[in-house]
């Protein structure tokens, strides 16, 4: 084991001349080095931007809704339904928080025109909880009126998101006009339409746009007087402890709300529908499943594209070593080691080439918003000076498109062990068929033709 060890060490290095490695091997490595590389940065990219959109998402709403079918879709009896549910001991460990609101579609007034919104309405039982972030359905508040928002309950009082803010130019203490179905139908007029005035207490952020772009956000006791819904709700609002629990949580109350040995006043005026964050949002989800899918194939094939150089690599080293393989078979090396010198030869360079890549690729994930900020500072430099007068500065990545305040980036190192396993065993593949082909040579043969 000793002698094939030195002597896949000395194919390795190459000649004196070239050093370590040898031109053709030096080239797998590049190749396979940069493959890894990329991978570990695009997935990692990959990772963050869906950990920080399904954050803004988990934070813009409840993860778990339940509704009422029958009639006008309001729930009377809301409190008693979430005491049911909080005598389960089961759904109680699963549980952060579970109350009534009101969410419904309303139209909102910028200028002559009536642009559709979203309405959001949550129970607020302490303001300085709001101001601190600490009521489970409510996103965080960037500015707010302090004096004015202690009022929340008992005044007209809205909080929109900042995207809503920057696109109808609403400034803190702006009066808005916003209208919603009053409840009842004519045959003659149809629905009639609510309509109210509120003034804009505070902005939120989530994160993510479709919320801060669409939502308006006011307390229950209002929004209750607002579409008339007296005393109730038109929906049970549900945030539980882990979002990898969603589907059995949801089983669990859809059990409980199905008993038959509980009030019946409220099963036979009530029909219920509990549905999740997930089913709600499953489209755009799969979509970035398949995404990051698509993506992560493509760039594997870098590192297929590799092994196949490898394969090149250690087929034309068989060919430049006939004459040494022929001789260590005639000093008595078996075709098994033959196999395990240029099977290891390439496993080596592909371990090489996966640490390297590894590493450098977690290095440039961790600093790419460095990297990026100093390729933006080079371009609009060289911009400047080519065209000082029509040159606009350039952002790579610019934040009021992709909506970050940073680069996303979750590095899983678990993932990237899993890439460099796959590079180093790609490699031994790659060289163990030539490898083969080395250790069919006949010894004989090789030192007469040669």
């Amino acid at each position: 084991m000793g002698i094939v060890s030195l002597i896949t060490i000395r194919y390795i290095r190459g000649s004196r001349v070239l050093g370590f490695l040898s031109i053709k091997s030096r080239l797998s490595f590049i190749v396979m080095a940069v493959g890894v590389s990329l991978l570990v940065v695009v997935l990692s990219i990959f990772n963050g931007f869906q950990k920080q959109v399904k954050e803004s998402l988990w934070q813009g709403g409840p993860h778990i809704t339940i509704e009422n079918s029958y009639g006008g879709g309001s729930i009377y009896s809301y409190e008693a339904v979430i005491q049911h549910l909080k005598s389960d001991p089961k759904l109680a460990e699963s549980i952060v928080s579970i109350e009534g609101n009101i969410t419904s579609h309303g139209l909102i007034q910028s200028n002559n025109n009536f642009n559709p919104i979203m309405i959001r309405a949550v129970p607020i039982e302490s303001v300085e909880k709001l101001l601190d972030n600490g009521l489970p359905n409510f996103p965080r508040i960037l500015q707010y009126n302090r004096d004015e928002i202690q009022n929340i309950n008992s005044k007209k009082l809205v909080v929109v998101g900042k995207e809503m803010s920057a696109i109808y130019g609403y400034s803190m203490g702006r009066e808005i006009t916003m209208a919603v179905p009053g409840g009842r139908f004519t045959v003659e007029r149809g629905v009639e339409v609510n309509v109210q005035t509120f003034r804009l207490t505070g902005v939120f952020k989530t994160g993510y746009y479709n919320y801060d772009s669409k939502f308006v956000f006011l307390s229950l006791p209002q929004a209750q007087e607002f579409f008339k819904m007296k005393g109730a709700v038109n929906q049970i609002a549900i945030k539980v402890k882990s979002l990898d629990d969603l589907r059995q949580t949801k089983n669990r109350i859809s059990s409980r709300l199905n008993e038959d040995n509980w009030n019946e006043t409220i099963q036979n005026n009530s029909s219920f529908s509990v549905r999740t964050i997930a089913e709600e949002q499953e489209n755009f989800l799969a979509a970035l499943r398949l995404e990051k899918t698509i993506i992560s194939i493509i760039v594997f094939l870098f590192i297929v594209l590799a092994a196949l150089g490898m394969v090149a690599t250690v087929h034309s080293l068989v060919r430049a070593k006939r004459k040494s393989i022929g001789t260590l078979k005639a000093l008595g090396l078996t075709s098994n080691d033959i196999l395990l010198i240029f099977t290891l030869n390439a496993m080596i360079v592909g371990i090489l080439s996966s640490l390297v890549g590894g590493m450098s690729g977690i290095f440039i994930a961790t600093k790419l918003e460095v990297i990026i900020h100093v390729i933006s500072e080079i371009i609009n430099f060289i911009g400047s000076v080519l065209n000082p007068t029509e040159w606009t500065p350039v952002e790579l990545v610019p934040k009021d498109i992709y909506y970050f305040d940073h680069i996303p980036v979750d590095i899983d190192i678990s993932f990237i062990f899993m890439v460099t396993t796959a590079a180093t065993i790609l490699s031994g593949l790659a060289g163990y068929f030539p490898a083969r082909m080395a250790a069919n040579l006949n010894p004989v043969d090789t030192i007469r033709n040669d």
